[in-house]
């Protein structure tokens, strides 16, 4: 199998006919071979017998499930695990992302042999939002900005689903994020293996659909609020040394002006008690945040070499039962979802 597309979807029964039939034709397009998993997430909306009725049109289609809503992030790893493609293409089920990100993501990772990982981004040249809310938009850019000021060799785009992978990359990895920071979860652990990432620009479109004579509007099932505490969380906590060694030499820095500003007010007889109160203080905080920096940096070194312990269990357990590792535990038939 050359491609497989995984596309989880949740209480979509309003569109996800009309998706699955415009996917499907787009894939015909494909000068691959390719197979179609659709993940069924829990859908309690009757999606999942919807997806089971679309088997009919192709055999490369393949619906995953199983009963409980889990989130994006599982929904994910069900179908990663399950595909056989060479390049595992993720992306949303009513092509949002364009009716060709396929196609483009695809021709991308395979005229790049070094890349591992291609991402989709709005944020480039050429790239943008179309009928998405400004609100939206904002939050994404701002967003963005600041998961790439905290994580290492982060792309423009880190929330998005729609990337390209090589299958050996995304299936090694020590996944267990169920939710949409899953997204972020395999940015930092595919860096920190080395992975090479590259980027395309794509517009991202919220689409119409016509379902029983009546305009379906696309929405967002996200809860913004709540995405940006646990994605802001993340980011943070998933590289502190980052800032923490910064605000020990923005520490370090202010005791030495003060202790400067002390030395001249004693030399001119004035009141210099004050500033070196403050540059004792700040040159204490700096030491402290230094070191906490060195303990950081050393449990980052040793939560690598977990990751890279789970990475070669992965590895071990897929050269004997392929496709059937979610973040390294064998996984009962619900956990891997099935074929319905």
């Amino acid at each position: 199998m050359d491609v497989s597309v995984v596309c989880p979807f949740y209480n979509e029964a309003g569109i996800l006919e009309a998706s699955v039939r415009g996917l499907l034709a787009q894939l015909d397009l494909l000068p691959h071979d390719w197979e179609l998993i659709i993940v069924d997430d829990g859908s309690s909306d009757g999606s999942g017998a919807i997806a089971k009725s679309l088997t009919r049109l192709s055999p490369r289609l393949r619906v995953l499930g199983y009963r409980t809503n889990r989130g994006r992030g599982y929904a994910l790893r069900t179908g990663i695990a399950a595909a056989r493609g060479d390049t595992i293409v993720t992306t949303e089920i009513d092509l949002s992302w364009g009716d060709t990100i396929v196609h483009e993501l695809v021709a991308e990772i395979l005229r790049h042999p070094e890349t591992d990982m291609v991402v989709a981004s709005p944020h480039l040249p050429g790239g943008g939002y179309r009928n998405v809310p400004f609100k939206r938009v904002l939050l994404s850019r701002v967003g963005n900005m600041i998961i790439r000021a905290c994580l290492s060799r982060a792309p423009t785009m880190n929330t998005g689903m729609t990337r390209a992978y090589r299958r050996e990359l995304i299936q090694s990895l020590p996944l267990s994020e169920d939710g949409k920071e899953f997204h972020l979860e395999v940015i930092l652990k595919a860096t920190t293996f080395g992975a090479r990432l590259r980027e395309i620009p794509a517009m991202l479109e919220w689409k119409e659909y016509k379902h029983q004579g009546l305009r379906v509007k696309r929405k967002s099932s996200s809860r913004v609020k709540l995405l940006i505490v646990t994605h802001s969380l993340f980011s943070l906590f998933a590289n502190p040394i980052r800032y923490v060694w910064a605000m020990s030499l923005a520490s370090l820095f202010i005791g030495g002006v003060a202790l400067i500003w002390a030395v001249v007010d004693y030399v001119r007889h004035a009141v210099s008690i004050y500033m070196a109160l403050l540059s004792v203080s700040m040159v204490i905080l700096g030491i402290v945040l230094f070191v906490m920096g060195v303990v950081l940096q050393q449990g980052n070194i040793i939560q690598r070499e977990l990751w890279s312990i789970q990475r070669l269990m992965i590895r071990a357990g897929n050269d004997k039962e392929p496709a059937h590792l979610i973040s390294g535990q064998i996984a009962a038939a619900e956990a891997t979802g099935v074929e319905l």
